[in-house]
């Protein structure tokens, strides 16, 4: 058995922006749950989990990125300089083409770290010339 449970949010940033939809959904196996009253303490925690994502800002400025594109990009490792492999850490140059969105993207976000997964992304570099993704653990 398995209770799912769902919330979301509409916001508008500023009058000139347009309206942020976000919505976020939690699934869980409950079959080991054995009282309705435990499965109600549960339904409540996936609920306060869910209003805490849903209470933070909206982070406003940011495109909607597509992980195949960005994956597609000429990522370099560290190491032997040669092209990454999906999932390994590497970086491109900010102004490699195609990755203008994610600079914005990086740019928008708090301290200028945007997580997407599976990766971390960051600027780096004596003037923030390079684009960093690392995994996420």
């Amino acid at each position: 058995m398995k209770l799912t449970v769902g919330r979301g949010r509409t916001s508008r940033p500023s009058d000139q922006e347009e309206w942020i939809k976000e919505y976020y959904e939690l699934e869980v196996d409950v079959t080991d749950v054995t009282s309705t009253d435990g499965v109600e303490k549960v339904r409540i925690g996936l609920e306060q989990h869910l209003m805490g994502w849903l209470s933070e800002p909206v982070i406003s400025g940011i495109p909607n990125l597509d992980m195949a594109k960005i994956e597609q990009l000429p990522w370099k490792s560290y190491q032997k300089k040669v092209p990454c492999t999906p999932g390994e850490a590497g970086w491109i140059f900010t102004n490699a083409e195609g990755a203008e969105d994610l600079v914005k993207a990086i740019r928008a976000s708090p301290k200028e770290k945007l997580e997407l997964p599976p990766y971390q992304f960051m600027f780096s570099g004596k003037e923030k010339q390079f684009i960093s993704r690392k995994p996420l653990k």
